[in-house]
């Protein structure tokens, strides 16, 4: 495909018409934006959760079939988003052996081995777009109550990363997007705290769904093919690397 730096958002939404997409998490966190954007632009969508009118709903099953699931309703699959689950908060002192392994296995091995089983798929058709949704937890290791989710989400960045250098070869992306401090996840807090946080944002406010749903689609284009092994950072520049 020949690009050229003209290439405009129409373009980019033309390239993502007819491409076979599952978004895993789709109820929550961003999920429900990223879902919204990818069907605007015109894929064909399937979704683990949150049923919508327009798209495959693949609810429960084992979550290591989903995606032979996906693939099978769907036809095909060039695009997995793979958006992470609500944070468990806890002392770190104060985690059972079994809390930690619940963790590890929701957050890491299991979205792991999701994006997996997509590149296999991926590489033998010769194209495919993985995208994973981490947290800058994952990446500063700075928050409290968050180890094990913080030390699975480095993990899964670190296996992204390998993932990607051994399916470049076979035209298959795998990047991630990291974010901290999105709407979603201060709507609850009391607004004292929203506003010490807020201050604390070089950009002064919190991060929009829509915007991590952008950054989807672009990844998720024909135009992102020379953007592997990439986590981008999604914080109004609270972190910067």
């Amino acid at each position: 495909m020949n690009l050229s730096v003209s290439s405009s958002a129409a373009e980019l939404a033309a390239g993502l018409k007819g491409q076979r997409a599952l978004v895993v998490g789709a109820k929550h966190g961003v999920g429900p934006a990223v879902v919204d954007a990818l069907k605007e632009a015109g894929t064909l969508l399937a979704v683990d959760s949150a049923e919508s009118e327009g798209t495959a709903f693949l609810p429960g099953g084992d979550p290591l079939d989903l995606i032979d699931r996906a693939f099978e309703a769907l036809g095909g699959l060039e695009i997995l988003v793979v958006s992470a689950p609500p944070v468990r908060n806890k002392p770190v002192l104060e985690m059972t052996p079994e809390e930690m392994r619940a963790v590890a296995e929701s957050e890491l091995v299991v979205p792991a081995l999701q994006m997996q089983a997509a590149a296999r798929r991926m590489s033998a058709a010769k194209y495919g777009r993985i995208i994973a949704f981490a947290s800058m937890s994952g990446k500063a290791g700075v928050h409290h109550h968050v180890a094990p989710y913080a030390a699975a989400k480095g993990g899964m960045l670190t296996f992204m990363r390998v993932l990607a250098a051994e399916t470049a070869a076979d035209g298959v992306t795998v990047n991630g997007i990291a974010t901290a401090l999105f709407e979603p996840q201060t709507a609850t807090m009391a607004p004292e705290k929203r506003e010490r946080l807020r201050t604390q944002i070089p950009v002064c406010r919190f991060g929009y769904s829509e915007e991590a749903a952008h950054a989807v689609l672009f990844l998720a284009s024909p135009l992102a093919g020379y953007v592997t092994g990439e986590c981008l950072n999604l914080s109004g520049g609270r972190f910067m690397d």
